[in-house]
């Protein structure tokens, strides 16, 4: 079963590159027509594999001889006797799905009398020789070498449609192939418009529950080459069909099967949380040994999929910590970036590799230094006990290879120290030359580097000391980002304090800054003053508190760790004189109003300050 488990994953592998990325599920009906089936004895395993080997891949031509060797003992033989009735009429709307336990998934509104009846028990020569005569079913090398275009064997098909239909597909692609790209377009133009493509597309539709995996691979591999949209019935129909059957088999996988899961379904742009989930228990059972490029591709294929799984990211990144010497330095950067692309924070497999960096810091290139930097300030990670030999480290390789340094890598290391408080003196003394902030505006990603430099500048006057304060970057100004402070905190607000004097809406401050909400309040939190009192942001025993409603995204994943913007924009605002209050937007969300209430309250009235180390949500 290993076997039959590894070529379905290796061969729908090789789909990633004809299968376009949807992200809105659009299902255009066809007009299709409902041909019942002329059959004889065909088996699903050999009758699309003679031949086929052709053109593929070596790997996956190698996979395909050995399906064929493993079925040439098969003396089974498999019937179906349908006569040939064509309903052309008929147009086959978008229609649900639905699935049991025992098959694949179809489309309602097909039932079991109108499914083909495969006999699955051995049939004697005397049998055979007393039935009538029937077609034989088509081989898709024979019908290519007979047809000279796509019509010709749509043409084929409308005199004598016989089982199994993919193989028109397949013959079709590979006449397709071996024309000319202009002869191409103009052959699929003439596919789509002609009478019998409807009704070749529904008998496939109809023969995917029954045919092998392998069968729909290569039926689905053709179609998408030849340019049918994803988003239409008969493509959805056959990737749910492949799937729900890896599901069915999911428990006979091997290790290696199961960890190739993930870049099967990100190929296909399937998130399936179901597969992800028990592939993930998989993985982490048996991680032991995983090799670096199969850890790699599960990451990769979680960003795609926009898959989050804390404890899946936890054990790969236990397992590199606990084995980090046999890594290399430039693999284990390569797996932080990921973690920070997916949000997630290995706090042990950075601080090792923030001692690997003070040991010995001459051993990082530009591209090291700047990753690095880039995940630290990003993940907002501060190691407990090396953090000022870790930046002083960084600096001080920096600044050795100061004038060979280019513009834009200048800037990204720079405003990852800022990010993370730390201002060192040589490094922003050649930032802010005019030729160097002159090419910065006029070159490269401008927009990202006026923003950067923006964020240098009130760094700079915010958190740098007197001689920073006199620094300044003449910059174009950056256009007002939307505000759109929550309604629903508003409303929670104003039944908390019986109408909407005690606090102020989207206050625009210096720098760039605004915040949601600002309440006044005594130094012990305790009482709120109304802002009808023009006096009281001067008033002894008189602080302001900004509100700022938060989404997930501004933590670390699956925990109360500010990421380096909001950890920074806490900072200054401190600086401006404001303490700080956060409002969870999701958690906000489910709560009934007078639960948000006293969510807010509990909030307002406490005394508990920011987090800056991991805690649960």
């Amino acid at each position: 079963m290993n076997n039959k488990a590894h070529s379905l994953l290796w061969n729908i592998r090789q789909l990633s590159t004809s299968l376009p990325r949807s992200r809105v599920l659009r299902i255009y009906p066809l007009g299709f027509g409902r041909p019942e089936v002329v059959h004889s004895q065909w088996n699903p395993r050999n009758g699309l594999l003679t031949g086929f080997d052709e053109g593929l891949q070596p790997s996956v031509r190698y996979l395909f001889q050995g399906i064929s060797k493993s079925v040439d003992g098969c003396t089974q033989t498999k019937g179906i006797s349908r006569a040939a009735v064509f309903k052309r009429d008929r147009v086959l709307c978008p229609r649900r799905f639905s699935s049991d336990s025992e098959h694949s998934l179809v489309s309602d509104g097909t039932s079991d009398r109108d499914l083909m009846k495969v006999n699955f028990h051995p049939t004697s020569s005397a049998d055979v020789l007393t039935r009538k005569t029937r077609p034989t079913p088509v081989n898709h090398k024979k019908l290519a070498q007979e047809c000279n275009s796509l019509s010709d064997v749509l043409d084929t098909f409308s005199k004598a449609p016989t089982f199994p239909g993919s193989s028109y597909f397949l013959a079709m692609w590979t006449i397709a192939k071996r024309v000319s790209e202009d002869k191409r377009r103009f052959e699929i133009q003439l596919m789509f418009s002609h009478p019998a493509f409807s009704l070749l597309c529904e008998q496939l539709m109809r023969e995917a529950k029954i045919m092998h995996y392998d069968h729909l691979l290569f039926s689905l591999n053709a179609i998408m080459k030849l340019g049918v949209p994803q988003n239409t019935l008969m493509v959805q129909t056959l990737l749910r069909t492949i799937q729900m059957k890896a599901l069915k088999e999911l428990d006979r996988f091997s290790v290696l099967n199961t960890q190739h899961m993930f870049e099967v379904l990100a190929a296909m742009d399937h998130r399936s949380v179901v597969l992800l989930n028990e592939c993930s228990k998989a993985v982490i059972d048996n991680i032991h040994g995983c090799p670096f490029k199969v850890l790699i591709g599960i990451l990769q294929s979680c960003r795609d999929l926009r898959y989050q799984n804390e404890d899946l990211f936890k054990s790969i990144a236990d397992y590199v910590a606990t084995t980090f010497e046999i890594w290399k330095l430039k693999q284990v950067i390569f797996f932080l970036m990921l973690f920070e692309n997916l949000g997630f924070r290995p706090p042990e497999l950075m601080d090792k590799l923030m001692e690997k960096v003070v040991e010995d810091p001459g051993s990082l290139n530009m591209k090291n230094i700047v990753s690095i930097l880039h995940v630290c300030s990003s993940l907002n990670h501060i190691h407990r006990g090396q953090n000022r030999e870790f930046l002083e480290a960084m600096a001080s390789a920096l600044t050795v290879r100061l004038h060979h340094i280019s513009s834009e890598n200048l800037l990204s290391v720079v405003y990852s120290f800022c990010l993370m408080n730390y201002f060192p003196l040589a490094l922003i003394n050649q930032l802010t030359k005019k030729t160097i902030i002159s090419e910065l505006l006029t070159s490269g990603d401008t927009e990202k580097n006026i923003h950067k430099l923006h964020v240098l500048n009130t760094c700079l006057k915010l958190d740098g000391n007197a001689h920073y304060k006199t620094v300044h970057i003449p910059l174009p100004p950056l256009p007002q980002s939307p505000s759109h402070p929550s309604d629903r905190v508003a409303e929670v607000l104003s039944n908390l304090w019986e109408g909407e004097g005690y606090f102020s809406r989207n206050v625009q401050l210096p720098h760039n800054y605004h915040i949601d909400f600002e309440i006044r309040m005594d130094n012990n939190r305790t009482q709120v003053f109304p802002f009808s009192d023009v006096d009281a942001p001067s008033a002894p025993n008189m602080q302001r508190v900004a509100v700022l409603c938060v989404p997930k995204s501004v933590y670390c994943l699956n925990s109360s760790h500010p990421r380096g913007l909001l950890a920074m924009k806490i900072r200054h605002l401190n600086a401006m004189g404001f303490s700080v209050i956060l409002i969870h937007n999701w958690k906000l969300r489910k709560l009934r109003m007078e639960d948000a209430v006293a969510y807010v309250k509990t909030k307002i009235y406490s005394d508990e300050t920011l987090p800056t180390t991991d805690t649960t949500v």
